[in-house]
């Protein structure tokens, strides 16, 4: 399966700051993650404002069952088990991840703010609300904020 990126996939909002709020009160600490200006990561809910973060687990305070349904439905990829991951960054000088390529095919919707998708040997791409960007498993990527940002991340582990 080759990367592919959709347009305003989504119309509506499925995540919003003050959303991001109260499932910031709600989650453990062991499902929060806080990138520094290293571009390495911390857990926990300490000193996070202005930086990114990453909240995983996120399948028990939402129901996105149409994320899986459209997987499967369009048969896109085998999958033993799948999650849902918000990643927020405050500012547009928020750190990100250096690119990397995870163990999971990765659906990621844009829902406020922009971010700069480059997918190594594909595109150089920038996500809007409402945009889709599929990653296949082990492709190298990296998103750089362009400005204060909310994404969802949909991780489907094959092993």
């Amino acid at each position: 399966m080759k990367l592919f990126i959709t347009r305003k996939f989504i119309r509506k909002n499925l995540l919003t700051w003050k959303v991001l709020d109260q499932v910031i009160e709600k989650c453990d600490d062991q499902d929060f993650e806080v990138i520094l200006p290293t571009k390495q990561k911390r857990f926990g809910k300490r000193a996070y404002k202005n930086k990114s973060i990453i909240i995983s687990n996120c399948l028990k305070f939402f129901d996105f069952s149409f994320i899986k349904e459209f997987v499967d439905t369009n048969q896109l990829f085998k999958y033993v088990r799948w999650d849902a991951h918000i990643y927020a960054s405050y500012t547009k000088e928020s750190c990100s991840f250096p690119r990397h390529f995870d163990y999971a095919h990765n659906l990621i919707i844009q829902q406020k703010g922009r971010s700069n998708w480059i997918i190594e040997d594909f595109c150089n791409t920038v996500l809007e609300p409402g945009d889709m960007i599929y990653i296949p498993y082990k492709w190298k990527h990296e998103c750089i904020p362009t400005e204060k940002r909310l994404s969802l991340s949909f991780p489907f582990w094959i092993d």
